[in-house]
């Protein structure tokens, strides 16, 4: 029993409900086991065997609070929402801990979110920062470059090397979801962000998202088809658009663990005469794993793998690009109101054609790290400090750069 409790405790639900199983038989009717046993089969994804454990729970004893509670919360997985109301109403009655009590409140808030199939939900937020960017142009730091085809090395204008400037920033976004039933739903939103340099103004920067779609739920299946615009501005001029396409797939395997794949389409058109050889069409293909390690301060780790292509629309001086690269992340909840997260990511790309200025095809690999925390200082309030590292190995000297981020943000979010 102790042995199980700890496997819980650590998230190994799984490996819990294995112990105990086999000694089902011998020991049912246990009040502290049968508990403990349907704990672990609601917790590695078998709710129904959990309803049974729990049912022997309260014939034995059943002024048991917790298993009224945990009896709601397996009918509530099971989707059978009348008994796992009744069950959290029992529950209350037993005039349980505060922290039970959110609990059942929270189950309660679900329910009827189920029950009422066109419920307008709406979500928001806006969010101010400041910063330091090292490289904002994203260009190289070299002041000369050896040009093959020329046979020399050529000295760079100040244009074409990386900036420094520190800036400000602001954010805000929503999105609205709409339920058309208790398992399918339509959703919209959009995003607007703004920077503003101190100095380099002509590096100002403006973004429009809109996005939409409908997702469907199925069991421990999700799926989104969705649609999306993004609007780039440079001081406030038109630069680049990109229309999107994609579906995801999302699995939970069990209360801690779930992965997604992916595949999405987008078409990248820029506005600008001398822009216009970079339009691409990209296909991308991707899947993650997350986990959540339960421990007294919960663990969340993610990896992720892409691959795709970009395919050239006009004649683009390097060509096509096929590419592909990882993600790996986690976040850790330091304290109630603390999240310290860390990101890792590594990019290759190689291009088609063949470079006629310094005669190799170009390839890249790109390396991005990313570091922070969030204080949620108050109900919806939150503050976060951030570095960003971004590495880019070219075998092309001009293209070779790096770059850091570091910002301090205040988020309000609404709800």
């Amino acid at each position: 029993m102790n042995a199980a409790r700890a496997l819980l405790v650590d998230g190994r639900a799984g490996e819990a409900f294995d112990r105990l199983s086999g000694a089902e038989f011998a020991r049912s009717g246990e009040p502290e086991f049968d508990y403990v046993f349907g704990l672990a089969a609601l917790a590695s994804g078998r709710p129904a065997i959990a309803t049974l454990a729990f049912e022997r729970v309260l014939a034995v004893a059943p002024d048991y609070a917790a298993a009224h509670l945990d009896m709601g919360r397996a009918y509530y997985a099971l989707g059978d929402l009348e008994r796992a109301e009744q069950s959290f109403a029992v529950a209350r009655s037993r005039n349980p801990p505060p922290d039970a009590l959110a609990t059942i409140a929270n189950y309660e808030k679900a329910i009827a979110a189920r029950r009422d199939p066109k419920r307008l939900r709406l979500t928001g937020y806006v969010e101010l920062a400041t910063g330091v960017d090292t490289n904002l142009n994203q260009a190289t730091s070299a002041s000369s470059v050896a040009i093959p085809a020329f046979g020399g090395s050529y000295t760079l204008g100040s244009a074409s090397l990386a900036r420094r400037d520190e800036y400000s920033a602001a954010t805000a976004g929503g999105e609205a979801q709409y339920l058309i039933d208790d398992s399918t739903a339509l959703y919209a939103g959009g995003d607007l962000q703004l920077r503003d340099y101190l100095k380099q103004n002509a590096y100002d920067i403006g973004s429009i998202d809109a996005r939409a779609g409908i997702s469907f739920a199925d069991g421990k299946n999700l799926y989104r088809l969705g649609a999306g615009y993004n609007d780039y501005r440079l001081q406030s001029d038109r630069y680049r658009h990109v229309a999107t396409a994609l579906g995801e797939w999302r699995h939970g395997f069990d209360a801690h663990t779930s992965g997604s794949v992916s595949a999405q389409y987008n078409e990248i058109r820029y506005v600008t005469a001398d822009q216009r050889g970079n339009d691409v069409n990209v296909v991308m293909l991707g899947a993650g794993l997350s986990h959540v390690i339960q421990r007294a301060r919960p663990v969340t780790v993610f990896v992720g793998a892409f691959a795709g292509e970009e395919r050239q629309e006009r004649e683009r001086t390097d060509g096509n690009r096929s590419l592909g690269g990882m993600r790996v992340g986690a976040s850790l909840a330091a304290h109630e109101a603390v999240d310290v997260f860390a990101s890792a990511a590594a990019q290759v790309g190689l291009y088609s054609r063949y470079n006629s200025l310094f005669l190799v095809r170009r390839r890249e690999a790109q390396y991005d790290l990313g570091l922070g925390a969030s204080w949620r200082f108050a109900p919806l309030w939150s503050v976060r400090p951030q570095v960003s590292v971004t590495r880019n190995d070219s075998n092309l000297p001009i293209y070779d750069t790096m770059r850091y981020d570091v910002s301090l943000s205040l988020r309000r979010d609404f709800r």
